[in-house]
């Protein structure tokens, strides 16, 4: 099925590029429109999924026509683009119920990307409230943490944050490995902002401002990107991390944390945030040493009764076990995901999701399994902000275990 495009601009400069934009085979242009009651009529009778406006500082008229297709075709989609994406011109955008609003995009990808990213989160959105589906007002924000490198840590996040997203869930990633994040070349997406530009902003966001700073994968996912420069990572702190959480669960299912593997502040903001904690461990001696460490100190902090553990590349082709794995770190063992290079290391190298792209895998499969137990519950424990005497024990007890 082809997502059906209305496109509407005062300016045949942007209306070229728009069109230009658009080069997608799941894209079809099925309208252009300067604007007015000609757009109206038209938007009526062809009933296009989105509908994307060119938007220059201010332009009344055209907030006009968007606040009227908003209201009264909640069916059509609309999609804001401006030159340059100001507070003032965000304001404008929300006072009329608008919340897809993007700068022009670089590159025809980056726009197909976001155009579909917009039908799929919209439409599942529009099929909870046509099935009047059960209402779930807590959302869950599932840590996902490794005692060491190497374990492939983001690619269960950012997998299992795609797997969610299938399932019609409203799905944000937030890349907490501020120095070398990589969760956008995983899911091949170019950030324009990250969260080191969002902590730099002195008013205080709400949840549609939040999600400017984000970009949307074509599943649907919102991605909240690392710094794009190590040393960006001292500007953000661990209270801003703690309200971005709390912002971010008014409007999301699931939020999916992908973290450093070190403890500190971030990182421990993040396991008290979750309301699941997904420890991802190996089978090898080393891997086992720096986990048992690791959980030790959780249960320091009175986290350890959220760890569920991963075990990554299953293969038990040495002296160590997954018997041995849960001898040692006295935590539930949910998953073990076998070892495939091939399927792995191919879906990295083209930014395309496993479950996307091998959906078939036995990855995939493996992935599929946590995400049916994160939705079913999983014994899930909620994620409670943290009082200033918990803060001081937290650095406490981080400085006696180094």
């Amino acid at each position: 099925m082809k997502i059906n495009i209305m496109l509407v601009s005062k300016m045949d400069s942007a209306m070229k590029s728009m069109r230009s934009m658009i080069q997608d085979e799941e894209l079809a242009v099925v309208f252009e429109s300067s604007g007015g009651a000609i757009a109206l009529d038209h938007i009526e009778n062809v009933s296009p999924n989105i509908v994307v406006m060119s938007l220059t500082a201010m332009d009344m008229d055209m907030l006009s026509l968007a606040e009227r297709v908003i209201q009264y075709r909640p069916n059509t989609f609309v999609v804001l683009l401006m030159e340059h994406l100001t507070v003032e011109n965000m304001q404008s955008a929300m006072k009329i119920g608008a919340h897809n609003v993007i700068e022009f995009p670089q590159n025809q990808k980056e726009f197909s990307d976001y155009l579909k990213g917009v039908y799929n989160a919209e439409t599942a959105r529009l099929s909870m409230m046509n099935e009047k589906q059960a209402i779930v007002w807590s959302s869950q924000v599932i840590t996902v943490y490794a005692a060491k490198g190497g374990l492939g840590k983001t690619t269960i996040a950012t997998n299992l944050a795609v797997e969610l997203a299938k399932k019609k869930k409203k799905v944000a990633i937030i890349d907490l490995d501020l120095q070398f994040g990589d969760v956008h070349i995983f899911m091949d997406v170019e950030p324009k902002d990250t969260i080191a530009e969002l902590v730099q902003e002195v008013y205080t966001p709400n949840i549609d401002s939040l999600r400017s700073y984000m970009v949307m994968h074509s599943s649907g996912v919102h991605i909240l990107c690392a710094p794009k420069s190590p040393e960006y990572a001292e500007i953000v702190h661990s209270d801003r991390v703690q309200s971005v959480l709390s912002l971010m669960r008014s409007y999301y299912d699931y939020i999916i944390v992908d973290t450093p593997s070190v403890i500190n502040d971030i990182t421990i903001t993040a396991i008290e945030a979750a309301s699941m904690v997904l420890f991802v461990a190996g089978l090898d001696i080393s891997t086992l040493k720096n986990s048992k460490l690791s959980i030790s100190l959780l249960e320091s902090l009175q986290q350890k009764e959220k760890v569920r553990i991963i075990i990554n590349r299953a293969v038990e082709i040495n002296s160590i076990t997954v018997d041995d794995v849960q001898r040692v770190v006295h935590a539930p063992i949910i998953a073990k995901i076998p070892s495939d290079y091939m399927v792995a290391i191919s879906a990295l190298n083209r930014g395309i999701p496993f479950v996307i792209g091998a959906a078939k895998s036995k990855l995939s499969l493996a992935i599929a399994n946590i995400a049916n137990i994160i939705e079913t519950g999983g014994n899930a424990r909620d994620g409670l902000p943290m009082n200033e005497t918990k803060i001081k024990e937290r650095k406490s007890l981080i400085k006696r275990k180094k």
